[in-house]
């Protein structure tokens, strides 16, 4: 058998030297073609990414998140940054006319051209529109200069097209990035649209003079990548020993002959390595590795060389304890046996010891590998670095921690002034009540009263707003302890209604409580109950009309007792409701309606129902009225508000 293998492979070895070209230069063209299928493969998936950002951006709009253009303006500052390639990313109108244009500086000759009028692009714009799908034109020479072309995204809602995403590629950025090292040292590249020039690596250089070809998928383009080996490049392959090599290819024959029929006799275990070799990704950015059933490394790839084995010790055979300090190899070897167990991915993170000195943190799966029979053979293990992740939760940690002083820092600077205004606040009251009462004899002249009633009124009014400063304060710092006490609510309530009925009568404004009999009693601080109620009462007469009415509820329900407050009012706007309960916002903020107030009575309101464990709900439509419902536990443990 091997001698007949030898004879074999010599006869073929004469045949192919006699009739083929030499070894040497069919290695040469394998190796051009092999370089030529890579380069296609990484310029085709380089591009498919560059895309996919339009189709993102295109998604974004459809489902309105970019609400504004300087929201659309954020993002595709953040996407210059990550890919140089791009020349600008517009936006167009559903007219064809670029209106948002990113960056504006080197493109100003683009805001507002219609482009589906364009002479050269308006065509494939049009496709587009009529497709209602990305469609990207040929290449031209761009104003900005160089060659470049432009891919077009219809943004479709509701089967209608309301806009598109204009993305402008450069062509010489594009290319060279998704080249691999030292490429363009050892060919010369051109790229192809139909006839027309996408890239070249050398002026003066056109696709007849290349050798190689190969296609690729643009989008709805088809480009021809080009490529022809450098005289240099030829010259270091070439050989004066072609028949030196002929002579040792017959002697190896020989010895590949007898090779072959050892191989025969191993063919099982060789089916079982390359079952077990197939699994790893050379080239990941993770490090991976294989043990056997002992957890002796089989093969590990060169990302896990580079980290903990630079200088290219052999490790097969070795185990974790063989490589690794003794800490992290009890650590590596717990996790290999918990797979043992019970036969599925384990997950960990640790602070890998590399060869430089530095212990990295890495995310660690190892996974079982199985027969057919389903027995575990092998350990499979891959190691990510996760640096970048830690630095990002860190920079978050420490971006929160700041905010978090920031905001306490306010609050003391709120408090603090609060606390200095209200000192000659109280002097102002005081003195407009002596002045009012006339207590050291009559004043004289009527006028006098009159603007001492109106020093007191704003003087008190002020004090108020003090007070509901000193009162957010406190909460955000988190100072205002309450005083649970058992509380009826229906006492509460008609008290509230009572202390606002006068002012909503002198305005023609209709109150009226009605609250279920016997409703249970909860644990509550009175000061912060009355203090929610009143807030939301004025509220309610606050923004009511004449002819208005306001009508408060009380029931009982499993969850808890339901208090509802609704008026017959103004009412909130939609986009403004939501921003209500957030302190210094104001129900309106139309010029023509003003109101007393700083906008923080909702935000105590909101503190103070959280902190006795219960919910605040708005409802409101505008021109209609407001209503707010506050549920209440019947028993509960109160927090700090």
């Amino acid at each position: 058998m091997p001698a007949a293998i030898g004879a074999s492979m010599i006869l073929l070895v004469v045949l192919i030297w006699a009739f083929m070209p030499t070894a040497q230069n069919n290695d040469f063209e394998t190796k051009v073609k092999s370089d030529l299928a890579n380069l296609a493969a990484r310029l085709e998936g380089h591009i498919a990414t560059r895309l996919t950002i339009g189709e993102q951006l295109r998604h974004s709009l459809a489902v309105g998140q970019f609400t504004s253009r300087q929201d659309f303006l954020n993002h595709t500052t953040y996407i210059h940054r990550l890919f140089t390639d791009f020349q600008a990313i517009n936006w167009i109108d559903s007219m064809g006319v670029i209106r948002w244009v990113s960056p504006l500086k080197g493109n100003e000759q683009v805001q507002n051209l219609d482009v589906r009028n364009h002479s050269f692009v308006g065509p494939t714009f049009r496709q587009a529109e009529k497709l209602k799908r990305m469609q990207i034109t040929p290449p031209f020479a761009l104003t900005q200069g160089g060659i470049g072309f432009v891919a077009y995204v219809p943004v479709v809602r509701l089967d209608r097209i309301t806009s598109f995403v204009n993305i402008v590629f450069r062509s010489d950025p594009l290319v060279r990035t998704a080249l691999q090292n030292g490429l363009l040292e050892r060919y010369q590249l051109v790229i192809m649209d139909n006839k027309r020039l996408v890239f070249s690596s050398e002026d003066g250089l056109t696709a007849d003079e290349t050798l190689y070809h190969e296609h690729i998928r643009v989008g709805n383009r088809e480009w021809t990548i080009n490529l022809m080996p450098t005289p240099a490049t030829i010259a270091a392959h070439s050989s004066l020993i072609d028949e030196l090599v002929l002579t040792i290819l017959i002697l190896l024959s020989i010895a590949i002959a007898w090779l072959v029929h050892l191989a025969m006799v191993r063919q099982l275990k060789v089916m079982v390595s390359d079952k077990l070799l197939r699994t790893f990704i050379e080239n990941s950015p993770s490090a991976i590795v294989i043990k056997d059933a002992k957890f002796r490394y089989l093969h590990a790839n060169s990302k896990w060389h580079e980290w903990f084995n630079a200088q290219g010790v052999d490790v097969k055979g070795l185990s974790s304890t063989d490589v690794f300090p003794p800490g992290y190899a009890a650590e590596v070897d717990r996790q290999q046996r918990q797979i043992m167990t019970h036969r599925h991915m384990v997950e960990q993170e640790y602070l890998s010891p590399r060869v430089d000195g530095k212990k990295v943190p890495t995310f660690v799966q190892m996974f079982p590998i199985m027969d057919d029979q389903g027995e575990v053979i092998a350990v499979g293990g891959t190691l990510t670095d996760i640096s970048s992740n830690k630095r990002t939760e860190e920079a978050l940690r420490q971006a929160l921690m700041k905010a978090e002083e920031a905001s306490q820092a306010k609050s003391k600077f709120l408090a603090t002034m609060s606390h200095e205004l209200r000192t000659p606040l109280n002097a102002i009251i005081g003195f407009s009540d002596i002045l009012m009462g006339q207590y050291f004899g009559p004043v004289g002249n009527v006028k006098y009263i009159e603007y001492a009633k109106d020093i007191n009124h704003s003087g008190r009014h002020l004090l108020a707003l003090i007070n509901e400063v000193l009162d957010i304060s406190a909460i955000e710092l988190g100072k205002r302890e309450l005083q649970p006490e058992p509380l009826r609510l229906q006492n509460l309530l008609a008290d509230c209604v009572k202390a606002i009925r006068y002012r909503a009568e002198s305005q023609g404004i209709m109150v009226a409580l009605i609250t279920a009999p016997e409703l249970p009693e909860i644990i509550a601080d009175k000061t912060a109950m009355q203090q929610v109620f009143l807030n939301l009462l004025t509220n309610a007469v606050k923004f009511s009309r004449t002819g208005d009415k306001i009508t408060v509820t009380a029931r009982c329900r499993n969850d808890g007792i339901v208090v509802t407050i609704a008026d017959t009012g103004e009412g909130i706007r939609k986009d403004q409701l939501p921003l209500v309960t957030e302190p210094f916002v104001k129900g309106h903020s139309s010029s023509d309606i003003t109101h007393e107030g700083v906008g923080l009575g909702l935000s105590i309101v909101k503190s103070f129902v959280a902190a006795h464990h219960g919910t605040l709900q708005i409802d409101s439509s505008y021109g209609v009225g407001t209503t707010v419902t506050v549920t209440l536990p019947k028993t509960k443990s109160l927090m700090v508000a």
